[in-house]
């Protein structure tokens, strides 16, 4: 029994099962009235999700019942039990319906009473009709007025101002902060959570107030917002917001944009000052073509430019040295780019590749696999000259497609065969068609049709502007010789050799966007991966014919990440070793004898990545995951997965790992059709504040799923 409920209890941190069952209400389950609890009615059993169904003001308690859970979820709209002891909150009535027999976990308070089970809960919804509407007046913070409470976007947050967070916050103190900023908003989230912002997005929406519970950590008789919940509190009379400058020295504004801890957009120069201004970052980056803000007080340098075009509204923190200008935001840059000279002329020349004859490359690829394969076997048998011949069907042979056979090529599920009576050695012929076109192995590097990387197809967009183009193009060109692709010659010619004056035309842009473009679809680019459905024969001696090598379920990491000859293999590790250690280890293995640590060194603001490639078959589906654990919740610290080029990653609120409970093993994981021929894995662990957090990782894999 204990061991039944311990393996629940592992899925209830993130599996997710579904049931399409419908839920008949048991008789005797009514609206009811407690002593202390609004009156609420059973709605039934019901599916739980890793990020919850049911977010708000989570409690465990020994002595659970519906009527404790809903005495602490007053003012939202509905509230479950869950795992006999816990209790959810929330306004958004869950929708994936349970069978009843699946919530079956007696209440630790009341055993008569059910409180689900294992991503199980018992949900009950309030009745409104018979609640009191009163509620406490506001906290009066001097020069603001309250807004009410607000839903939270994360990790884009609907303040984009300044963030802090601190564990005595209370509302005086993040209206100092913000307010010394220059922002007109300010917001309290979580407890300990302090944002700013020059206005409020029109994403965020007003919610009860009974969603924003949490109390302050400096002063518990104040509220501080929820779970993605904001106590939001504005200025009546606010300054003007903050701006871009049109232009500074040689550069001029483009836009807001991208950026990643890990992999900057621009690479040449990191500086961080707490009286930066945009002229400062102009002045510090003089040399370079682009220049970019960020975070307030950051400053980044580069003549090559990653990542893409990022709504305005994402660069919406104020410079820490000019209150009155932009300095991008979390993850967010205010770029700048060099405008072209006075002599420039309009006239851009984009030069189309010419198809030439160029040296083979000899390579290793993972060739795609047929569906069906016509098989046609003839046999020689010299001892046996009376032999006759015949036709034979065989619908489950498996033989390979060629006489070279990549490592994941899946065996044919067809067969035609016969033999015939001749003198000679026993042979045996193998043709194999494919049904369908399919990737025939070259370029070894290349984007599967409609794959190129996301900022190259925003050059076909209709919402490309003339003055992010050049800055599109640029970080287009330098997307096609990253995460392990190797420069093309061919494709770099399709960009114009002739830079494009600092504001062009719109009809200018959109003709040389759309120019680049199409010339990287051509075939001559030799940027999309070939395909054909040609048949491939090849002849054995019998006995002799190569036996196929499995692909689908294989892990193509060698088994547990192949840490466990104590190395790192091929896995390559980062520079910021200073930040976060990384070491193969003994102490923690969940499998096999040795797995990986990545130790947080409690650095404000670092991290650091294994990055990992191997070839794949376009159109296939993949499987990247991890186990993992940790030692201090207390820490700020994430673990992200990354798989370029398809650009996916772990969501910001999975990746958090404070709030996952210490030394108790979890799992992160990636599933996702490869757009490419080969992939960048990463994981990284990183960290804003805290103390030092041991995490420890193993069971590393990545299979082929079909």
């Amino acid at each position: 029994m204990d061991s039944s409920r311990s393996k629940m209890r592992l899925l209830s941190l993130g599996a997710l099962f579904l049931s399409t069952t419908t839920f008949a209400l048991p008789s005797g389950l009514h609206s009811r009235q407690v002593d202390d609890a609004p009156e609420y009615t059973a709605l039934g059993c019901f599916v739980d999700i890793g990020s919850r169904v049911l977010p708000s003001k989570v409690i465990s308690t020994h002595d659970m019942t519906a009527a404790k859970c809903a005495a602490n979820c007053r003012g939202y709209d509905y509230f479950g039990t869950q795992w006999s002891s816990e209790c959810y909150c929330g306004s958004n009535k869950p929708t994936d319906v349970a069978p009843a027999s699946e919530c079956n976990m007696p209440c630790s308070g009341n055993p008569d009473e059910t409180c689900g089970a294992g991503m199980r809960l018992n949900v009950y919804e309030f009745d409104r009709a018979c609640e009191s509407d009163t509620e406490e007046p506001p906290v009066a913070i001097s020069g603001y007025e309250y807004k009410g409470c607000y839903t939270d976007n994360v990790p884009q947050r609907v303040l984009g101002g300044i963030t802090v967070t601190q564990q005595d916050m209370t509302l005086e103190k993040c209206a100092a902060t913000c307010t010394a900023g220059g922002y007109a908003f300010f917001g309290v989230e979580y407890g300990a959570e302090c944002f700013c912002g020059t206005s409020l997005d029109a994403a965020s929406t007003k919610v009860s107030e009974g969603e924003c519970s949490m109390t302050c950590m400096g002063d518990h008789s104040q509220q501080c917002g929820g779970p993605n919940r904001l106590n939001i509190y504005e200025k009546p009379n606010p300054a003007g917001a903050g701006s871009n400058l049109e232009s500074v020295g040689d550069f001029r504004y483009a836009s807001c944009w991208t950026d990643k801890v890990d992999d900057r957009s621009l690479k040449a120069v990191d500086w961080r000052t707490d009286d930066m201004t945009i002229e400062k970052c102009a002045d510090r980056c003089s040399e370079y073509s682009y220049f970019g803000l960020e975070y307030s007080r950051e400053c980044y340098c580069g003549n090559e430019l990653v990542g893409q075009l990022a709504p305005e509204k994402d660069c919406a923190m104020l410079c820490v040295g000019a209150p009155g200008q932009w300095c991008g935001g979390p993850d967010r840059l205010n770029l700048y780019s060099k405008g072209a000279s006075a002599s420039t002329t309009t006239t851009v020349e984009v030069t189309t590749p010419i198809e030439t004859e160029t040296e083979a490359v000899t390579s290793t690829t993972i060739a795609p696999e047929p569906d069906t394969t016509t098989v046609t076997t003839v046999t020689t048998v010299t001892t046996e000259p009376e032999t006759t011949t015949s036709d034979i069907p065989v619908s489950t042979t498996e033989l390979p497609s060629s006489t070279e056979l990549p490592s994941s090529t899946e065996l044919p599920s067809s067969t035609e065969s016969s033999t015939t009576t001749t003198q000679g050695p026993e042979l045996t012929t193998i043709t194999s068609c494919p049904p369908a076109p399919t990737y025939n192995g070259t370029p070894a590097r290349c984007y599967a049709s409609g794959g190129l990387p996301a900022v190259c197809r925003t050059l076909a967009s209709t919402t490309l502007n003339s003055r992010s183009v050049g800055p599109s193009m640029s970080a287009c060109k330098s997307a096609l010789t990253r995460y392990g692709m190797p420069p093309n010659p061919a494709a770099t010619a399709c960009f114009p050799t002739t830079a494009l004056p600092a504001v062009p035309s719109s009809a200018l842009a959109r003709s040389v966007a759309d120019s680049v473009y199409a010339c990287l679809q051509a075939p001559t680019a030799s940027v999309l991966c070939q395909s054909d459905s040609e048949c491939v024969t090849n002849t054995y001696t019998v006995g002799q014919v190569p036996t196929p090598t499995p692909s689908i379920g294989v892990d193509l990491l060698q088994g547990d990440g192949g840490f466990e000859d104590g190395t790192l293999g091929d896995w390559v590790l980062g520079s910021s070793t200073h930040l976060v250690s990384t070491t193969i280890t003994n102490a923690r293995p969940k499998s096999g004898s040795l797995g990986l640590l990545m130790r947080y060194l409690s650095v404000n603001g670092g991290g650091n990545s294994l990055t990992y490639n191997l070839p794949v078959v376009p159109g296939k589906q993949y499987r990247f995951s991890l186990a993992f654990q940790h030692t201090n919740p207390g820490s700020a610290t994430s673990l992200y997965l990354y798989v370029y080029p398809d650009i996916l990653q772990t969501s910001f609120t999975e990746a958090q790992l404070n709030g996952a409970p210490a030394n108790v093993w979890g799992t992160r994981s990636i599933t996702f059709t490869a757009t490419a021929s080969w992939v960048q894995l990463v994981l990284n662990v990183g960290g804003n504040t805290g103390s030092t957090n041991d995490v420890y990782i193993d069971d590393v894999t990545f299979v082929r799923l079909t």
